[in-house]
């Protein structure tokens, strides 16, 4: 066992001065000498796959043994690593966060020290530990914490020895594992423990062993693998061993079978540990091992197709491993643990090594940087996805038939209105039971879930007549009861629930054989069940869309203004001054198309008619700019088709009608790539169906019409990433209500996955841990929520805000894999009184700033006289809330007028 204070032997003092080694004693080099046998392993390389790699957006700058970190909002934190080689490595301070909803990569404030080779971990407090590292001059003791919360360094105290090339594993009681590493070109025998609740460090068991470029997997049982590495000599080891975090101490168990380091070691979900590749005694490796810690055994599996070191090994959600990479090597390979043979898995678009891989919270695996050669590093990024395109399977058939609404109720099973009786959908048991009849039922009617968790329908086609009927279904007792009527009868309207719990009605058509579009719009108040006339659509329309932007307004988009007349004019609503302003116009007009909230707050509008033409063209709005722009067309073109915002922010697009007919193809746009592909075939040709995702991630599409008339039938999807229901996390319980401001506490079991995923080496972060996702069921806005603290069995999120009011869907996902969805209520906010906290003269304009409710919606009315009544006060828009219960609006014409007051509103 090495003595506490010593590297094999050499004197050390406890926090030295930093030693400054020379290049060739920078920790690492020693393997460099081994490049020749992989150039001569190249011409025997077997053919890889087609390529299944998507280049992303480029890092803004290059990074070389960096470390990647998936934070629980679903980005991911690029920290340091090495930029240059020239006269000596150039290390840099820089960092920055990768969104995997756009693709692209932005610039967040520096490190306080430039560092490589160090490691990085997410904290159960949702800060990252940036822990040691080297420069090109000196080995660092010192760590940093950043926090996604304020995208913001602090320091995080010094280690016990300065050390690079260490192993960093985060212990199921929430310390961090620091052991080993190298100062001054020798490895060190020691270990320490960062505490996050005590922000310091102290010291822990010794080692038997001294090690650099080791790796350390934490084990089912909470003790943590450490195994390989090289010795002060730069030779690689096969000395293995175990901490234990309950007694402090280190146990040697069994040794590997090949000496090896610089490797990728990764817990796979049978419990044992699969070590692949690395640098040997003799050369570079292909071989692979695999651990039993029941046994405490190795033994050997079948090796890579090529060999690798300083390549990545990540835990795919399905249980097989992919590799990637290594010198001058762009081929990727996948491990099957239940055959134990490698597979070529498609082509990098760039050679790499000493990247970083990370499995995000889709199940894609995003690999960053890295080098190409010696003097060539990286800022190139790509995104591998393993995704199928998922598969169809029949459920039961409906008691009912016809144009049919569906809502996903609050308990999880789906309402389903339109047809002769009313069907619910048992998604647990695939069956489908029959409730109370609509006193007024309709077809192409609107259903909006309101907050109470009551489901207001209203309008719709019946015979010869347009409704104006609106009934309200209670899912609880199962009865519906009249809720007011609507000043116009109306059909293929829009229906949007607003942040404020109210009903925005847009649109729609009535009057004759031949419709008359409507321009027309009104508010369904449920605390009064009431309808009000609210202002005027631009443009008027029938079978258009509606989308509840995250900003709260609403956009709507395209319709039908005649029996062959296509709109390609868009429209916003402002809950606030109750009016409609123009947007940009569609590109293409079109009806019967549809129109879903992408993750990145763009919205996707596919398909539909353009009379007589069916469109396969899509287009994207983004609500920064108001402008639309093309996005990649769909492979079939597809009108009275739906459009299902899937958890992995894939949009499954299914049936509708074509120039050939109905149909039963599908197909998933990726945002990401802004491309469509093609999934199985439904097990029916369908147009108008309903389609409802579930709460186990399934979509539900029913009924709907093909050549034979009105379908009872019904099919599900299933996106089938491939991974065990006993690998899925599970949700207990979860705050609900929950006011806006408020944490969402959710608790559960398996918060921490089956393995680390990424983390098979020093610089690759695991991903072991829960990201929640929030999905608005009636909106589909979703979010990923920051944390203030998670473990094995709960999570506790940052305040939530900027989120619509009503029912949501709680999602866990660890690894990629994604647990059954919990239903929260998110109150509406009550407005109280308002409390101004500033006010400042700006260049031309006056800007406002108070207190209210979070998540309240206002407007405000202004005047110069406050003589005039209320109703002769100009609105004056644009009231956002820029922290949660913060709100601040500027009035442009103030410095016009000698004096001037305001009266904020809630509408």
């Amino acid at each position: 066992m090495c003595k506490r204070n010593d590297v094999c032997g050499l004197s050390l003092k406890r926090i030295p001065q930093p030693a400054k080694p020379s290049m060739k004693d920078h920790p690492g080099v020693y393997l460099r000498l081994t490049l020749a046998v992989l150039v001569l392993n190249l011409s025997v390389l077997p053919p890889v796959q087609a390529a299944s790699w998507v280049t992303n957006g480029p890092l803004n700058s290059a990074h070389e043994w960096h470390t990647a970190t998936l934070l629980p909002n679903g980005k991911v934190l690029v920290a340091g690593g090495y930029t240059n080689y020239g006269a000596g490595y150039l290390p840099t301070s820089t960092a920055e966060l990768y969104d995997p909803t756009v693709g692209t990569w932005t610039s967040v404030g520096s490190m306080a020290k430039a560092r490589g080779l160090h490691t990085a971990t997410l904290l159960s407090n949702g800060k990252i530990l940036i822990a040691g590292g080297a420069t090109s001059s000196e080995i660092l003791v010192g760590a940093e914490l950043y926090d996604p919360a304020t995208k913001s360094w602090t320091s995080a105290g010094v280690m016990s020895f300065e050390r690079c090339s260490h192993t960093a594993t985060l212990l199921l009681n929430g310390k961090v594992l620091v052991t080993g590493g190298a100062t001054g070109g020798n490895f060190l025998c020691n270990a320490e423990l960062y505490d996050p609740a005590v922000g310091g460090w102290t010291l822990t068991g010794l080692p038997n062993t001294g090690r650099q470029s080791a790796s350390a997997v934490l084990l089912p049982d909470g003790k943590v693998l450490v195994a390989g590495g090289a010795d002060a000599g730069g030779h690689p080891i096969t000395s293995v061993e175990i901490y234990d975090p309950a007694m402090g101490t280190w146990t040697a168990t069994n040794a590997l079978n090949t000496a090896r380091a610089e490797f990728t070691a990764i817990l796979l979900p049978s419990g044992r540990v699969l070590v692949a590749g690395g640098n040997g005694t003799n050369g570079l490796l292909s071989s692979a091992e695999l651990y039993d810690p029941a046994t405490g055994t190795w033994t050997n599996t079948g090796a890579m197709n090529n060999v690798r070191f300083r390549h990545t090994a990540t835990l795919l959600p399905g249980g097989k491993v992919l590799v990637t990479g290594g010198p001058l090597v762009s081929s990727a390979e996948i491990y099957d643990p239940a055959t134990g043979i490698w597979t070529a898995s498609g082509t990098l678009n760039t050679a790499r090594y000493s990247h970083t891989a990370t499995l995000l919270a889709n199940g894609k695996v995003l690999v960053a940087g890295g080098a190409l050669t010696l003097a060539s590093f990286l800022s190139s990024t790509e995104v591998y996805d393993n995704a199928t395109n998922g598969t169809w399977t029949a459920t039961g058939g409906m008691n009912t038939a016809g144009y049919l609404k569906a809502t996903l109720l609050p308990d999880g099973n789906v309402l389903v209105t339109g047809g002769a009786v009313v069907n619910r959908y048992n998604s647990i048991a695939g069956t489908w039971t029959t409730t109370n009849p609509q006193s007024s039922p309709g077809s192409s009617h609107t259903a909006t879930l309101l907050p109470g968790g009551k489901v207001l329908v209203a309008g719709g086609y019946r015979g010869n007549s347009y409704l104006a009927s609106a009934e309200l279904f209670d899912p609880v007792a199962g009865t519906w009861t009249n809720t007011g009527v609507l000043n116009t009868a109306r059909f293929q309207h829009t229906a949007t629930l607003l942040p404020n719990g109210k009903v925005l009605v847009a649109g729609g058509g009535n009057g004759g054989s031949i419709p008359t579009s409507i321009a027309g719009a009104e508010l369904y108040d449920p605390a009064t069940g009431t309808w009000s006339l609210t202002g005027l659509l631009k443009t008027a329309r029938r079978d258009h869309t509606a989308t509840l932007l995250p900003v709260g307004k609403v956009l709507v988009a395209g319709g039908a203004t005649g029996s062959s007349t296509r709109l390609a004019s868009a429209e916003l609503y402002d809950p606030a001054t109750g009016m409609w302003t123009d947007t940009g116009a569609l590109s293409t007009p079109r009806n019967a198309h549809t129109a879903t909230l992408l993750p990145n707050g763009k919205v996707l509008v596919a398909g539909g008619l353009n009379f007589p033409t069916y469109l396969a063209s899509a287009e994207l709005y983004d609500p920064a700019t108001g402008t639309w722009t093309v996005t990649g067309p769909m492979i079939s073109a597809h009108a009275n088709h739906r459009a299902t915002l899937l958890p992995n922010g894939k949009v499954l697009v299914a049936g509708g009608e074509g120039s050939s007919g109905y149909l039963a193809s599908a197909e998933l746009y990726d945002p990401a790539t802004g491309t469509w592909a093609a999934t199985g075939p439904m097990t029916v040709a369908r147009s108008e169906s309903p389609a409802t995702l579930l709460l186990n991630g399934k979509v539900l599409v029913a009924g709907g019409h093909a050549n034979g008339g009105f379908l009872a039938s019904a099919e599900l999807y299933d996106v089938g990433l491939g991974y065990a229901n006993s690998w899925q996390p599970q949700i207990a319980t979860v705050t609900s209500p929950l006011n806006l401001g408020g944490s969402l506490v959710i608790t559960g079991s398996q918060f921490r996955g089956i393995s680390g995923a990424s983390g098979a080496n020093s610089q690759d972060s695991s991903t072991d841990y829960p990201l929640v996702q929030l999905r608005s069921i009636e909106s589909g806005q979703t979010m990923l929520l920051s944390t203030t603290n998670w473990s094995t069995n709960s999570f506790a999120s940052l305040p939530i805000w900027n989120f619509p009011a009503g029912y949501a869907l709680a999602t866990v996902f660890v690894n990629g894999i994604q647990s059954t969805s919990a239903v929260v209520n998110i109150s509406v906010p009550v407005p109280t009184t308002a409390i101004l906290t500033g006010a400042q003269a700006q260049t031309n304009r006056f800007q406002f700033t108070f207190t209210n409710s979070v998540g309240a919606l206002f407007g405000v009315l202004t005047t110069t006289n406050l003589a005039l009544p209320l109703s002769q006060w100009t609105t004056l828009g644009g009231v956002v809330e820029i922290a949660p219960g913060q709100f601040q609006f500027t009035d442009p014409q103030a410095t016009n007028n000698p004096q001037r007051f305001y009266r904020p509103y809630a509408p």
